[in-house]
Protein backbone atom coordinates (compact mmCIF):
# COMPACT_ATOMS: atom_id res chain seq x y z
CA UNK A 1 0.00 0.00 0.00
CA UNK A 2 1.25 3.55 -1.01
CA UNK A 3 1.19 6.85 0.03
CA UNK A 4 -2.71 8.18 -0.37
CA UNK A 5 -2.20 12.03 -2.47
CA UNK A 6 -5.33 13.57 -3.66
CA UNK A 7 -4.94 14.72 -7.84
CA UNK A 8 -7.52 17.06 -9.50
CA UNK A 9 -9.09 14.73 -12.01
CA UNK A 10 -11.00 15.74 -15.52
CA UNK A 11 -12.78 13.45 -17.94
CA UNK A 12 -12.29 14.65 -21.03
CA UNK A 13 -16.45 15.37 -22.55
CA UNK A 14 -16.58 16.32 -18.86
CA UNK A 15 -17.75 19.70 -17.60
CA UNK A 16 -16.45 18.66 -14.17
CA UNK A 17 -13.67 18.56 -12.15
CA UNK A 18 -13.30 15.91 -9.28
CA UNK A 19 -10.67 15.58 -6.27
CA UNK A 20 -9.69 11.89 -6.39
CA UNK A 21 -7.72 9.99 -4.31
CA UNK A 22 -4.97 7.64 -5.67
CA UNK A 23 -1.84 5.97 -4.27
CA UNK A 24 1.67 6.76 -4.94
CA UNK A 25 2.08 3.34 -5.98
CA UNK A 26 -1.06 2.98 -8.38
CA UNK A 27 -0.01 2.53 -12.03
CA UNK A 28 -1.00 5.14 -14.47
CA UNK A 29 -3.83 2.54 -15.73
CA UNK A 30 -5.11 2.56 -11.92
CA UNK A 31 -5.37 6.33 -11.55
CA UNK A 32 -7.03 6.16 -15.23
CA UNK A 33 -9.95 3.58 -13.82
CA UNK A 34 -10.13 5.64 -10.57
CA UNK A 35 -10.77 8.66 -12.34
CA UNK A 36 -13.03 7.53 -14.86
CA UNK A 37 -15.29 6.38 -12.19
CA UNK A 38 -16.19 9.65 -11.07
CA UNK A 39 -17.49 10.59 -14.74
CA UNK A 40 -18.36 7.69 -16.62
CA UNK A 41 -21.52 6.54 -16.97
CA UNK A 42 -22.94 9.65 -15.07
CA UNK A 43 -21.82 12.83 -17.30
CA UNK A 44 -19.74 10.93 -20.20
CA UNK A 45 -20.80 7.78 -22.26
CA UNK A 46 -19.33 4.62 -21.81
CA UNK A 47 -16.98 3.09 -24.77
CA UNK A 48 -15.24 -0.25 -25.00
CA UNK A 49 -11.69 1.29 -25.18
CA UNK A 50 -9.27 1.84 -22.66
CA UNK A 51 -8.19 5.28 -20.83
CA UNK A 52 -5.53 6.95 -21.19
CA UNK A 53 -3.83 9.53 -18.86
CA UNK A 54 -2.20 12.94 -19.45
CA UNK A 55 0.02 14.74 -17.00
CA UNK A 56 1.84 17.42 -17.57
CA UNK A 57 1.02 17.79 -21.05
CA UNK A 58 2.23 14.02 -21.73
CA UNK A 59 0.91 10.99 -21.95
CA UNK A 60 1.92 8.57 -19.87
CA UNK A 61 2.47 4.98 -20.55
CA UNK A 62 -0.18 2.35 -17.94
CA UNK A 63 3.12 0.49 -16.53
CA UNK A 64 4.20 3.71 -14.91
CA UNK A 65 3.34 4.15 -11.57
CA UNK A 66 1.98 7.14 -10.75
CA UNK A 67 5.38 8.31 -8.49
CA UNK A 68 7.23 7.27 -11.66
CA UNK A 69 5.21 9.00 -13.71
CA UNK A 70 6.25 12.63 -11.92
CA UNK A 71 2.39 13.21 -10.46
CA UNK A 72 2.16 15.43 -7.86
CA UNK A 73 -0.30 15.94 -5.04
CA UNK A 74 -3.09 18.62 -6.05
CA UNK A 75 -2.03 18.54 -9.53
CA UNK A 76 -4.41 18.27 -12.65
CA UNK A 77 -4.21 14.69 -14.70
CA UNK A 78 -6.93 14.01 -17.82
CA UNK A 79 -8.00 11.55 -18.41
CA UNK A 80 -9.43 10.03 -21.90
CA UNK A 81 -10.52 7.33 -24.12
CA UNK A 82 -7.68 6.18 -26.16
CA UNK A 83 -7.97 6.43 -29.82
CA UNK A 84 -8.82 2.93 -31.67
Amino acid sequence: MGNPMPVVAHFRGDFLYNLVLIEDTDSVADVGRKCAEHSVGRRVPEQDAPYQVEYAGSLLADSLTASEAGIEPMEEVIVSYAAR
